[in-house]
């Protein structure tokens, strides 16, 4: 029977119908290994010989190769097993892989869609109809551009700020290192402490022996001998606590701490100008530059939500053929009016959005020029506090404590002096550490504060747009938004 032939000729005509409407899928690829290769070019400039991303690279689960848990750990060694144990960075660097993908998805067209019917005859007459067609949505054209910006700001964003939490990272455990180490010097001060004040006991006893000190001076140094020696315990658990903390930011929490740190809390170092640091703030910060991304995301969501005031358009063709075997080739087109809907709405959300986006990127900015000026004040304050403690304090406490017991040998003072001067100077000495901890710590901080580092030139972290991205007249999107925002001052 005739109509139960296939019809090779219309088939042609829709196979041609569908790579006529039909376009190709997007030219952006969701392969983020070179969005991974920013965010070490960005991390390894900031931390230089701290930062290797081979160590990214290896498995958080596997023992890390640069340290065996065992020999004394250095700060540069400490961050280099955090940089591979860690889960939050690999978090970020997952968030930068699906921010890649929803770009590439960004890229690519609407499926065309395909309808196909066969009747059956139910009037006795020959012949059943048959229809096939395809339509595809064409609206995405006109759309793409904004919504392709809107995709790559964010993933430009997700860069910086994958980069930005390996900074923080760095920071974080440099930080912890460095207050394991002071807390080693606390105890290594109260266990020498200690030994001073047994000494003392020994010192006492031989005296009330010949008779020329009595048994409440004896007694007297025991108490503080005994102190000592429970000041000494609680140092050594600290130190231990400190150690544990340190392993767990480095992605170690069940390893025994009981290996020796190596460091040296350094106040001497130069402190940049207070121009210097505003400058970098305001401009290499990791999370102004994501800040300023948001705005770059929401300018284009408002171009896109725009859109959604011109008609939707979709066109198809299709291929027909009725109860009496005739065929017919149908070309046709979809239209959808805004008028019940006419997107009003959604500009005017996108327009909050585009100015929430602005006013987010002046407070970050601010935030960060005000916190990095805080900080240096703090480190100006700790630094000069630990030379003038260190000159005017300790050196005299050394001193008076050396008199103290050569006098007391003599029998020119009592006890209770030789006990205050022992008390003053290891008072004395634990705050010089305490201020030296902060100092260091200080220091740290003003670095992460901003960028990672004194060195960097102030100028902000460029990302450039996607590559493979087709090439158009009309401005970059992130150069728009500086010009966007150049009115909102810090």
């Amino acid at each position: 029977m005739s109509h139960l032939k296939r019809p090779s000729r219309t088939h042609g005509v829709i196979a041609a119908s569908i790579g006529v409407i039909a376009l190709g899928p997007g030219c952006i690829s969701s392969d983020p290994a070179t969005d991974r290769l920013r965010v070490d070019e960005i991390t390894g400039t900031r931390l230089e010989d701290r930062f290797d991303a081979a160590n990214v690279a290896r498995s958080p689960v596997l023992p890390p190769p640069a340290w065996n848990f065992v020999d004394p750990l250095d700060a540069d060694t400490a961050v280099r097993v955090a940089f591979q144990r860690d889960a939050g960075i690999r978090i970020a660097l997952a968030d930068l892989d699906l921010a890649r993908a929803e770009l590439a998805q960004a890229d690519l067209p609407p499926n065309p869609a395909i309808d196909l019917a066969i009747g059956v005859a139910i009037d006795g007459m020959s012949g059943a109809p048959a229809i096939a067609g395809v339509t595809q949505q064409l609206t995405w054209i006109w759309t793409r551009d904004a919504r392709v910006d809107a995709r790559d700001a964010a993933r430009r964003a997700a860069i910086l700020e994958a980069a930005g939490s390996m900074i923080a990272l760095d920071a974080e455990v440099r930080r912890l290192h460095t207050a394991a180490v002071a807390g080693d010097a606390m105890y290594e001060l109260d266990a020498a402490h200690a030994e001073a004040t047994r000494r003392t006991v020994e010192t006492v006893t031989s005296i009330v022996d010949v008779g020329e000190a009595s048994r409440v001076d004896l007694d007297r140094a025991l108490v503080d001998a005994a102190e000592s020696a429970a000041a000494a315990t609680a140092a050594r658990s600290d130190a231990r606590r400190a150690r544990i903390e340190l392993l767990n930011a480095m992605g170690c929490p069940d390893r025994d701490p009981a290996f020796e740190t190596i460091g040296v809390l350094d106040a001497d170092q130069s402190i940049p100008d207070e121009p210097r640091i505003i400058e970098l703030a305001r401009s290499v910060r990791l999370d102004v530059a994501a800040a300023r991304m948001g705005v770059v995301e929401a300018e284009a969501g408002h171009r896109l939500a725009g859109a959604a005031r011109w008609p939707e358009v979709g066109v198809g063709a299709a291929w027909n053929r009725n109860f009496v075997d005739r065929q017919a080739v149908l070309p046709g087109a979809k239209v959808t009016l805004p008028i019940l809907d006419d997107g009003s709405t959604q500009v005017a959300a996108a327009r909050a959005r585009l100015e929430a986006a602005r006013l987010h990127l002046l407070d970050v900015r601010r935030d960060a020029i005000g916190a990095a000026r805080s900080t240096r004040e703090a480190l100006v304050r700790s630094t000069r506090r630990c030379v003038d403690y260190a000159e005017t304090v300790l050196e005299p406490a050394i001193e008076a404590e050396r008199l103290a017991e050569s006098a007391y040998r003599e029998g020119v003072i009592d006890l209770t002096v030789l006990l205050l001067a022992q008390q003053r100077r290891v008072e004395v000495e634990r705050r010089l550490v305490e201020y030296r901890l902060a100092s260091q710590v200080e220091r740290i901080t003003l670095e992460e504060s901003v960028g990672g580092s004194f060195d960097l030139d102030p100028l902000p972290p460029v990302i450039p747009p996607i590559d493979a991205r087709p090439k158009t007249a009309r401005t970059d999107p992130a150069v728009r938004a500086g010009r966007a925002t150049m009115e909102l001052s810090s």
